[in-house]
C-alpha cells in the first residue's frame, strides 16, 4: 500500500519519515538541487530530471533520505505555489496539524 506524504514544516521533518510534503523559499539553486526555507529551517532538495519552477515559492512531495550533514529530501514532484496567499496557507496547515493530534 503506498504512503501518504505528510505534510510538515522543515523543523518538523525527521529520520523515522518516509515521505513528506514540505513548502518554502528557494533560497539556493543549483543544477540537481535546490535549498528551500520556511521559516523554520532550511532543507536540501535533490531532484533528477526535473524543472523547478521559476517561482520562489514551491512544495516538495518526496522521500526523506539521511546523510552526513542532517537529512535532505528526494524530490518526487515539485509543485510551484508562487500564487499562494501564504498567510492563509500557513494557517490551513496549523488546522489541519491540530485537527490531527
Amino acid at each position: 500500500m503506498n504512503e501518504a506524504y505528510s505534510e510538515k514544516l522543515i523543523k518538523e521533518v525527521n529520520a523515522s519519515d518516509k515521505k513528506v510534503a514540505i513548502s518554502g523559499y528557494v533560497v539556493g539553486k543549483e543544477e540537481h538541487s535546490v535549498v528551500i526555507d520556511d521559516g523554520s529551517a532550511e532543507m536540501p532538495i535533490f531532484f533528477d530530471q526535473m524543472e523547478v519552477p521559476s517561482s520562489k515559492y514551491i512544495r516538495v512531495f518526496g522521500r526523506v533520505i539521511p546523510y552526513e550533514e542532517g537529512l535532505q529530501i528526494q524530490a518526487d514532484l515539485i509543485q510551484d505555489i508562487g500564487n499562494i496567499n501564504y498567510e492563509l496557507y500557513k494557517k490551513m496547515i496549523g488546522m489541519i496539524k491540530q485537527r490531527s493530534i
